[in-house]
């Protein structure tokens, strides 16, 4: 198979501390791959949190793709830049969860792969959420996933699938569902609720699919909504988590919206593409933008819902 060129302009924003500090041992492989297949790039490097937006506002004007070097946090910092670039963005996925690129069928840990769909130019319009004000692209987490993405940042040491089990299992261990009221769709739902998963994408959390049917340009949000569970019921159906079928179990509901608001009492632990939701807020009003975003992905690797 052909190596893909590409005459496209790139504008690589690395985040020096994503997985690990994984992209700065990843940087000569990149290099090595984008020269031989005759790519023009600009390597950017992030020094705080937030700066990756600024780059994209400063100089992403003067290339013609922005890629994201890093992980979900990366990607969702270059989001909340774009929005005034027409340009397409793409994924080198080097993070913790990289649970954007799985929703863009991109290969985790296969560097050479994911060059090669980035210089494939495979480009699609999909929706993109906002939620106070700040952007977000894969999915929104409340409640169990908001706290289980708090104790996963208390792990450093950490990263992958091993990370996130661990913040679910000390999360399982501590968590009480919270008095939440919920609009959406002429509904609301005034009560104890565990968790709210709002997906725009269909995975998080380094692979587990609480909104398995997803999809990234239909205009809908998916909502994973979980009212109340057993602890044992938990470990029961938790597999389930990870082979898509969690909508099978009957305590888990699904529901389609374009926007919605959550409100309670108390601060509400939540995240947006696995950054937690800082400062803290006790309403959040959520809603989708339509085709908002160019994304370069493998999207014919999509076989969800292949028969």
């Amino acid at each position: 198979m052909p190596k893909a060129t590409s005459k496209h302009r790139y504008l690589l924003i690395v985040n020096p501390e994503a997985g690990s500090r994984s992209t700065m041992k990843a940087l000569p492989d990149i290099e090595r791959l984008m020269r031989d297949r005759e790519a023009e790039y600009e390597f950017h490097f992030t020094k705080e949190r937030g700066h990756a937006t600024e780059l994209v506002k400063e100089v992403g004007s003067d290339f013609d793709v922005i890629v994201s070097v890093g992980g979900d946090g990366t990607i969702n910092e270059i989001v909340n830049g774009m929005p005034e670039l027409n340009k397409p963005m793409g994924i080198l996925p080097i993070g913790t969860g990289n649970d954007f690129a799985r929703s863009c069928s991109i290969k985790i840990g296969d560097l050479e792969s994911a060059v090669d769909v980035l210089l494939g130019h495979d480009v699609k319009k999909i929706d993109v959420g906002e939620v106070n004000g700040r952007r977000f692209i894969n999915v929104m987490g409340l409640g169990f996933e908001g706290r289980a993405n708090d104790i996963g940042k208390m792990l450093p040491f950490l990263h992958g699938t091993p990370k996130y089990i661990i913040a679910i299992g000390g999360t399982y261990l501590t968590y009480r569902r919270m008095q939440l009221r919920v609009k959406m769709n002429d509904m609301v739902l005034d009560e104890k609720v565990f968790l709210i998963s709002i997906g725009n994408g269909w995975n998080v959390g380094g692979g587990l699919q609480l909104t398995p049917k997803a999809i990234l340009d239909d205009g809908l949000f998916n909502v994973g909504y979980l009212q109340n569970i057993t602890r044992f019921r938990i470990l029961q159906v938790f597999a389930k988590l990870y082979d898509g079928t969690i909508d099978t179990v009957p305590e888990f509901k699904m529901f389609q919206t374009k926007e919605l608001t959550i409100e309670s009492d108390r601060p509400i632990p939540a995240h947006i593409d696995g950054e937690s939701f800082d400062p803290v807020q006790k309403s959040f009003k959520v809603r989708l933008i339509p085709k908002a975003q160019e994304i370069i992905g493998n999207w014919s690797a999509d076989t969800r819902f292949s028969s």
